[in-house]
């Protein structure tokens, strides 16, 4: 959506009629600050536009008033001598005590059409092309149509970091505007949501359990990664990325990455699908027998304090336990420690350690 252009030099000859009778209207109607009257462009020169707008001496639009012009030349090259537009009065300024020099802005009449325009296009729901301008708390700024909207982190959905997206494009719905608070609230995850509905469909119609696909992770949480798969947005718990025990999905897991799963279930209904990683590894508990027998001496990585005892991982994925009397023997987590294989129960996953002397 490209921004409402309030100086195009080729004016449609209803709009020119329609500024032509506002021109009109402007000598009839008290000029004063906040008013948006009609004014002809009477000279240009470098600092600005000089126009008429009725009053009792040339009104003034400085060039920072004017959108999408830095210079001269930019002036030159969007206006023209007897072009008429609408500008809103800024000030008026009394120079001698007669005559009144009025100061304008064409660039804030834009700005306040614009608002209108971003409350339509929420309404309509259209996809707007928003830039990154900057990363903030929780999210990043974006530029629409002159104005800085928000993007929370919640709803965007790139394989990058916040970092990364300035001076990106990104398609938006607008979720949220509030001319009065000077407030928007953009949405890139439902955008992509929206522009990727018909492959979703398709995916979806074709994945079943135990399909083994490829995919990128496209967001990161706590809880786990979402990875996406033609698409669709799978979620990868943290349970289901590794054998290994981790406190985080980052410890294993990059923006971006690319990644084989296995599909473990699929919610048509809710379009929502869960994948393992892990799964296409083999599972050491499998082998454990076959690396420990009772009576073994292991070193063991404390992993986990419990209350009664402590969790040592003795080679990633197989962890197992140890109780111990705090006043005889202190362990803490990361470190290696000596042990004595007491018992093994693979298949209830479970080895129990006592300490070594």
């Amino acid at each position: 959506m490209t921004p409402l252009m309030m100086h195009e030099i080729e004016t449609p000859q209803s709009m020119q009629d329609s500024f032509a009778a506002m021109l009109e209207q402007s000598f009839e109607i008290a000029l004063k600050p906040g008013v948006i009257v009609a004014g002809e462009v009477m000279r240009i020169e470098r600092d600005g536009l000089y126009v008429d707008i009725g009053g009792k001496s040339e009104g003034f639009v400085p060039l920072r008033e004017v959108p999408n012009c830095r210079t001269e030349a930019d002036l030159e090259s969007n206006y023209k001598i007897g072009q008429i537009c609408e500008m809103y009065i800024l000030q008026d300024v009394d120079a001698d005590g007669n005559d009144v020099h009025y100061v304008l802005s064409i660039r804030k009449v834009m700005m306040w059409k614009n608002w209108d325009k971003l409350t339509e296009i929420q309404a309509s729901g259209e996809i707007v092309t928003t830039t990154v301008t900057g990363i903030t708390k929780g999210g990043v700024i974006v530029n629409i149509m002159g104005y800085k909207g928000f993007v929370p982190a919640s709803q965007l959905r790139v394989a990058k970091t916040l970092g990364e997206l300035v001076g990106d494009e990104l398609p938006a719905i607008i979720l949220e505007v509030d001319r009065t608070k000077n407030k928007l609230i953009l949405s890139h995850r439902e955008a992509i949501f929206r522009q990727k509905a018909s492959q979703r469909a398709e995916t979806m119609s074709k994945l079943t359990e135990r399909d083994v696909v490829d995919g990128h992770v496209v967001k990161i949480t706590d809880f786990g990664a979402f990875i996406d798969i033609n698409g669709i947005d799978g979620l990868l718990p943290l349970s289901e990325i590794t054998w290994r025990r981790i406190k985080h999905p980052s410890e294993v897991l990059e923006l971006g990455q690319k990644l084989t799963v296995q599909v473990l279930t699929v919610d048509r209904d809710l379009q929502r699908i869960s994948l393992s990683l892990k799964r296409l590894e083999k599972d050491p508990w499998d082998s454990v027998t076959e690396m420990f027998k009772p009576g073994d001496v292991v070193p063991g990585k404390i992993s986990k304090m419990l209350g009664s005892g402590a969790l040592a991982e003795l080679t990633p994925g197989v962890e197992a336990y140890c109780a111990y009397d705090a006043a005889v023997t202190q362990f803490f987590v990361g470190e290696t420690y000596t042990f004595n294989v007491v018992s093994l129960s693979p298949d209830e996953r479970r080895i129990t350690l006592g300490q070594s002397k």
